[in-house]
Order: C-alpha cells, then structure tokens, then sequence
C-alpha cells in the first residue's frame, strides 16, 4: 500500500499545526496527509496562505461526512477534532459555521475526491488471492450500475434529470469491483438523463482499469459489441450473461455441451439488412444475402438453474453466457455457470455503501451538481478505505473477507477515530481485534427474496405488508447445463412455473 508523508512546512500558524493532524481514525493508514495533498495540489486546489480551513482539512471534513453521514456538519467537524478541542481554543480557533463549511466545499470542488479514488483503488483488489476471489485461476471482478439521490435543488434537476415519475434528481454510478473482496476497482459517475448517461456509456470508461488475468462478470444489460471488444481488449478474459433471443449459432459442440459461435458485428448486420432492402424494393433477382456475418468468435454456455427454498416453493430459470474462454479443460462449464453467482458480489458491495455507510433513504447533502459529484466520490473513497481494513483483517486470520461484516467495521472504526491520531498502530490494532471477535458465520444457500421500495415496481414492496414470508430463507441450487442442440433461438424464455409472490431472485 502507498505510503505518503505528510507535508505541514507551508502552515506557519499555531491553529494551522493543530488542524493538520486532524484525520478519519485509522482509515489515515490508506487516505494519508501527504496524498491528500498531492490530490490537492494535482487539482490546482493548493493554498499559498493559511485558512481557517485548509484544503486539507475540508477533504477530510468531506470524508468525514460520509464517515458521519446521520451528523450535521458542526458535528462532523467535532468529531474530526476530538481530542485537539484545547489546543484549538487556545490558538483561537473555533468550529466553523455551516455556511462557511459548505463555501469551503465549494472551493476545494470534487476533482480531488476522483483524484483520490483513482489512488486508493490500485492498492487493494489484486492483493487477496484465494478460492473466494478465482474462478478457474482468474480474479474474478465485475461491473454494475446504480443509481444515487441528490438534492431536489433546481441546479441539481438541470444537470442530472431524474426518472419519471419521481422527485428527486438522481446521479448514475457505475462501479468494478473485485467480487472476492468487494473492492472497488474503478468507478464512473453521469447524469440520469441525457447523451452518454446510460450505465453501458458510463462502463466505456471502466476497461482501462481491466488487465490480464482478470474474469469480468456482467449481466445482460451491459452486452454490446463494442463494450465487449473494449472489454476484451485489455487482455481480461469476459463472462456476460445475454438476452436469450440472441441468435447464436453452434459453430462447433464442445464435450462439456457449450459451443461455439459468433457474436456477430452490428455495422457489418446493419449494411447487409440495408443492402437487402435495396434489392427487395428495386425487385432484384439476386437473392438475399444470408450468409455468417463477421464477428468475434465467442463460447456460449447455458444452463437452468432450479432453486428449491425451504417452505417447498421451487422455480427454474434459464441463463445463456458468453465467454472469451473457448478452452473447456482449462474453463469447464459447469465452472463457469457457477461463477457467474459471483456477480451478486456487487450488489452486495452496493448495498453496503448505499445502506449501511450512507444510510437508507438518505439524500446527498450537495445541492449543487459539483458538491454532489464531491461528495459521491467522497462515500466511494469511505467504502474503499473501509474495505482495505477488512482485507487486512482478513489476511491477519487468513479469513474470507465475506466473513467480516461491513457495518461491525463501521462501527468499530468510529469508536477508535480519537485514539487513531496518537497511536495509529494501535487503534488498527484494536480496529482489527473487535471486527475479528464477532466474524460472520457461514450461511450458504441464503437468499432475499426480490422485493424494492419503489410503489411503481411490480414486485411486492419491503415493509408493506405484501409479503408474508420472511425476507431472508435458505434455499438449495441446481444447475444444469442445457446442451447446444437442445438450444431453442425464440425471444421467449423456457417453459417457467406460474410466477409466485416474493420469488427467489
């Protein structure tokens, strides 16, 4: 992990030396003065004079308003300066109103916090290497997109739109992560509405942060020709789930009942329907042009997955991958179908920054679009931090990182902010021992039924007295694998059983 010194030559006051050591607790192990600085200054943020609230300070007061997203900002700050309160009065310095905190964000604008993210991620994904992070010797990563609530402020609404039917802006977030450790990799942010907000436009920008001997896992939203060549490109190996009225045509069977085919490209299909329209419109003779299209030679796996929960109720649905792994001894597909599941580490990793750090139903405190893009970056450098010490839990007791959980962390690295700023070593310390003392038990098989809180959903709402089973069961998984010639190529999915209330995603 980086290491960066801390640079306080530059504040020659007595309140500037006090409010230089102010930190995040043990998170300052990852998010350093000196690379706070360095952020600082790449942005054209730096100071030639001292402020009663420097540049830095104000990042860390923005982190810690995601650290402390249930405090006001006054609040914020007093946590941040625990333990320093009578050096700070007897220099004369006192905590800031809101108002000249929020012109303080303002002034540092939120290039540094991308900045920052950019620093912190490439310390943590290809550093935990386990049976829980691989799948057929890869690290196995994926990318998924969601969606974050901002300010109903009129600045707001015009740069980022909001979806129909609903109040409130949103901003778009798409995130890579690595799905053994939950690690952000890279993120990109967008509006709601407008060119280039979708989450495939916004997953244009994620490839660069792909290498070789990665897996990248994606749902079926995110497949397209390009985004897959971009993808593939990096020299990163692919596994993304596609629509199941893709016609893809056996090439070659394979002895593990995946196949080969060609995922076709959309310019060269697009000129030959346009060409074949000419001829039917002039009443040509030649016949129409039919044959294989040029493309990416890809390997196509489906498969059923059966899950039976334990209150009897069962259902079966199809699913159809496609891979850049066209070896089955090296790749089987048995393997792979299994490891697509891993995906669910994402929205995992979601939920924890959405519920648990930020808070349920919580808004972004910015109202204008540079504070709320400020302060989105700001929870993604939290979250990061916060999963760099479960990884170092976790490799201390040679431990699966999913059996740490992410809100006993939270918790525990509140408690130790004060200690954190004289004796860093030994807050982590205890940082690590109080999360290691209650580790998650292992549950397999548990599930959450599909249920969100938005009215216009058609699935049941959580809370509202729709459902009446509990929200989380266990359940048993099956997977077969549906050989190629036994692979029908209509828009409709294979026979389901009648859909039942509060199914098992």
């Amino acid at each position: 992990m980086p290491v960066h010194g801390a640079t306080d030559g530059g504040w020659s006051s007595t309140r500037g030396r006090v409010l230089a050591s102010a930190r995040v607790g043990v998170l300052a192990r990852w998010v350093t003065p000196g690379l706070v600085d360095e952020v600082v200054a790449a942005a054209g943020r730096g100071q030639r004079r001292f402020r009663a609230l420097p540049a830095r300070l104000v990042v860390y007061f923005v982190l810690g308003l995601c650290l402390y997203s249930h405090l006001p900002y006054p609040a914020v700050v007093k946590e941040l300066a625990s333990g320093m309160a009578r050096a700070l009065r007897a220099a004369g310095w006192r905590v800031p109103s809101s108002t000249a905190l929020t012109s303080a964000r303002r002034r540092v604008g939120d290039k540094p916090f991308e900045l920052l993210l950019g620093r912190v991620c490439p310390a943590l994904p290809a550093a935990a290497a386990g049976p829980w992070s691989h799948i057929c010797g890869l690290l196995a990563v994926a990318w998924d997109g969601t969606t974050v609530t901002a300010p109903a402020s009129p600045p707001n609404i015009a740069a980022f739109g909001r979806q129909r039917g609903h109040h409130y802006p949103q901003l778009r977030l798409v995130t890579l992560v690595a799905c053994g450790t939950r690690a952000l990799i890279g993120a990109a942010i967008g509006p709601m509405r407008g060119p280039g907000s979708g989450e495939r436009a916004l997953a244009g920008g994620l490839p660069g942060h792909l290498r070789r001997g990665m897996l990248l896992i994606a749902d079926r939203g995110f497949c397209s020709y390009r985004l897959w060549q971009a993808a593939a490109g990096t020299g990163a190996d692919l596994l993304w789930r596609v629509t199941a009225n893709m016609h893809l045509p056996v090439a070659r069977a394979l002895p593990d009942r995946s196949w080969l085919s060609v995922l076709p490209d959309p310019v060269a299909a697009q000129r030959r329907a346009v060409r074949n329209g000419h001829r039917r419109r002039r009443g040509s003779t030649l016949p129409q042009e039919t044959g294989p299209l040029p493309g990416i030679t890809v390997r196509v796996i489906e498969f059923y997955v059966h899950v039976d929960t334990d209150d009897g109720r069962t259902r079966t649905e199809r699913y159809r991958l496609i891979t850049t792994l066209l070896d089955p001894a090296a790749a089987p597909a048995a393997d792979l179908a299994a490891g697509y599941a891993w995906r669910w580490a994402i929205e995992t990793g979601l939920r924890e920054f959405k519920t648990y750090l930020r808070g349920p139903g919580r808004t972004l405190r910015g109202r204008t679009p540079a504070l709320a893009r400020q302060e989105l970056w700001a929870y993604l450098v939290i979250y990061q931090a916060i999963r760099a010490v479960i990884c170092a839990a976790a490799a201390r007791s040679n431990l699966d990182p999913d059996r740490i959980s992410f809100t006993t962390t939270l918790h525990a690295i509140r408690r130790t902010l004060p200690a954190a700023r004289t004796s860093p070593r030994a807050a982590l310390a205890e940082t690590q021992a109080d999360i290691l003392s209650t580790p998650v038990p292992a549950r397999p098989g548990r599930l959450c039924i599909r249920a969100v809180a938005e009215p216009r959903s058609a699935f049941p709402r959580k809370h509202s007295g729709n459902i009446k089973t509990p929200l989380s069961q266990h359940a048993s998984y099956t997977l077969t694998i549906n050989p190629a010639a036994q692979t029908p190529y209509t828009a409709s999915q294979a026979q389901q059983p009648q859909h039942q209330q509060a199914q098992p995603p």
